[in-house]
């Protein structure tokens, strides 16, 4: 994973450490135009592409041809990748023993980066190799379970940054598989296996190597190592081991490189020629934007915090932890996500795991702006995928069985917002409501002028579904109860393409709001940022506050059905929240929930009032930092 999180190292402690909230990779959304990768890099698709020979230190490589191909060849290239939304990452190595913790010291984050978090010695680090016995490994139930919950493409850490190989590599002899106990080959059966099932092979690979003596930036605890490092001599070992992944293990679907971050020890020169050979091995393969090729980059309209996932280069961008707030209109690209909290890539017996809803509500939201989802598990070191990972797989195959196609093969959603909490999906005359949260009133509005032809719950399909024409589109009546807690999704025909109506202005925009408090001296925290129709700015608690609220005068009393709140894109604070109105002089309850996050529609019975309140409260304990409750935005919208 990238390199913040070497800034964000975990907290070193001699027992158990408290997770740490902060080792996250959170940044915001970059708007990317489709194809500006590949025209950046200027290749195209060639009949005949011969490999880049291997060299010795010091001798010059005859690059291969140019890659080229044609838009329509490039969609036809892509087509597997943007229909499957839904792939595993699996980071399984010799980490994976020591599970974040080494000699009494241990890490809440970041278990795969343990050498380096606790500066483990390559003399000692290297031992794990002889102790390394995954018995339990079944990579064909691996992919069984992978396949039933929606998974159609699986990608696994041939080599990550400790530089130990998960198979018998020819390129080294001290440093692969055959060193430990068993001596098997883990990708073999597991290529075997995606075969078989009919679910993509891909490969992670790390281009940064702790372990071997040439990796330009050869860190201090690699011990082992001798003389200066020598870039060509490195080089040609990692051209070596692509040539053998891509000879002895079938098509592979994908190459998800990464430790390219270091730009004096990896160059975009060295990127921009790793992609180009890496074409010439299989020139289906997809790559994703972390090569190091760094091509004239796009000019942003705001602020990324941590730019290496949003790289233009490559075939796709790969943000990390996050989903960007608006989708990435024009490019392909797919957020990555670990199960297991706080940043855990391998596995860390330490720490728990993301809920099932969670997981779900954030491959439904990746997949309705447009993007792919690869959610990542770290097997234990016997080879076993632990009971929270295998119970939330167990999950997403029940809900997937009924609601597989409003994922699979769709493209995002025709809207930039919903009068309702939920996300939408579609395909060529269909639309997939994904309701993530039941509505109160039993009705949804589709903002569409279109004719509807039918509506029904996916999980009841021979049952249609009420359809109505309102002032504001289509309202479809629902049943009283929902047919699955975590996201229910109607199916609506339309006839057309979608014909959008645009949304109507809060009626809340501008007026005036008091809160409970403000941060004293931080005028970018001011209540003024509550209803200003911008979800970029924020107002805060005062400072170590733990609850806070905010309420807005309409300064008439108007019917209001409808809220939309917002943290923000890069705040996830809220625990519980409450809306309510003022009603004859007592407040009384239209709303409550969990989470608030960067939007969440909250739609009640409508109610005739003037003053509308919004309150937040916080799950942190005190004098703990980023903790105040946070608002970006409190709507209302009614007559």
């Amino acid at each position: 994973m990238p390199a913040d999180k070497i800034r964000n190292r975990p907290q070193i402690t001699t027992n158990i450490t408290k997770m740490n909230p902060h080792l996250s990779n959170q940044q915001p959304p970059v708007p990317i135009p489709r194809g500006l990768a590949l025209t950046l890099l200027g290749f195209s698709l060639v009949a005949t592409l011969v490999p880049l020979p291997l060299r010795a230190a010091g001798e010059v490589a005859t690059p291969p041809p140019a890659f080229e191909e044609t838009p329509a060849q490039h969609d036809g290239r892509m087509q597997w990748f943007r229909d499957a939304k839904f792939g595993m990452f699996i980071h399984w190595g010799l980490y994976s023993q020591l599970a974040g913790e080494w000699q009494g010291k241990s890490i809440t984050g970041g278990a795969e980066w343990i050498q380096q978090f606790l500066t483990i010695p390559s003399s000692q680090y290297s031992g794990l190799a002889k102790t390394w016995k995954p018995a339990k490994y079944d990579p064909r139930e691996w992919v069984r379970q992978m396949k039933a919950a929606g998974i159609k493409y699986v990608c696994i850490t041939t080599k990550h940054h400790d530089g130990f190989c998960l198979w018998p590599t020819k390129m080294n002899d001290d440093w692969n598989i055959s060193l430990t106990p068993g001596g098997m080959d883990l990708l073999k059966p597991l290529a075997e296996a995606c075969q078989a099932e009919g679910v993509r092979f891909c490969i992670y690979h790390s281009v940064m190597d702790w372990h071997h003596p040439d990796w330009p930036a050869r860190p201090a605890f690699n011990d082992s190592a001798k003389g200066p490092p020598d870039k060509a001599r490195f080089k040609t070992y990692l051209y070596g081991q692509l040539k053998e992944l891509f000879s002895n293990y079938g098509p592979i679907g994908m190459v998800w490189f990464d430790g390219t971050w270091d730009r004096e020890s990896w160059t975009s020169q060295d990127g921009k020629e790793l992609e180009e050979y890496t074409r010439s091995l299989q020139p289906s393969v997809i790559l994703d934007n972390r090569s190091g090729y760094l091509p004239p980059q796009r000019k942003l309209n705001f602020t990324v915090a941590n730019s290496y996932g949003y790289v233009f280069a490559g075939d796709y961008i790969s943000p990390e932890g996050e989903v960007p707030a608006t989708g990435l209109p024009g490019i392909d690209w797919e957020t990555c996500q670990t199960m297991q909290l706080p940043n855990n890539w391998g596995y860390n017996r330490l720490v728990g795991f993301r809920s099932f809803q969670n997981l779900l509500h954030q491959l439904i939201d990746v997949t309705s702006k447009g993007g792919n989802m690869l959610l990542n598990i770290g097997p234990n070191a016997e080879g076993e995928i632990l009971p929270p990972a295998r119970q939330n797989l167990q999950q997403f195959a029940t809900w997937m069985k009924t609601n597989s196609e409003a994922i699979h093969g769709t493209t995002a959603s025709p809207f930039e917002s919903l009068p309702f909490d939920g996300r939408c999906t579609q395909k060529p005359g269909k639309l997939y409501l994904h309701l993530l949260q039941w509505p109160a009133n039993h009705q949804v509005v589709v903002p569409v002028s279109n004719r509807v032809t039918r509506a029904w719950l996916l999980a009841d399909p021979t049952r249609s579904l009420p359809v109505k024409p309102g002032k504001a589109g289509i309202i479809i009546g629902l049943p009283k109860d929902a047919p699955d807690a975590n996201a229910s999704v109607v199916a609506v025909e339309i006839e057309g393409a979608a014909a959008v109506i645009a949304q109507v202005a809060p009626i809340s925009l501008g007026k005036p709001v008091t809160v409970s408090g403000e941060w004293q001296g931080r005028e970018t925290l001011r209540k003024s940022h509550v209803n200003d129709g911008k979800t970029d700015t924020i107002w805060a608690g005062p400072e170590n506050s733990r609850t806070g609220w905010a309420q807005i005068d309409l300064g008439a009393a108007c019917a209001v059905d409808r809220a939309v709140l917002s943290e923000g894109h890069q705040y996830t604070r809220c625990g519980k929240f409450e809306v309510q109105a003022q009603v004859a002089g007592e407040w009384k309850t239209l709303a409550t929930g969990t989470g608030i996050g960067a939007l969440k529609q909250v739609g009640f019975t409508p109610v005739t009032a003037r003053v509308f309140r919004l309150t937040v409260a916080v799950d942190k304990p005190a004098n703990t930092p980023d903790g105040e409750p946070v608002i970006a935005e409190f709507q209302l919208f009614g007559e």
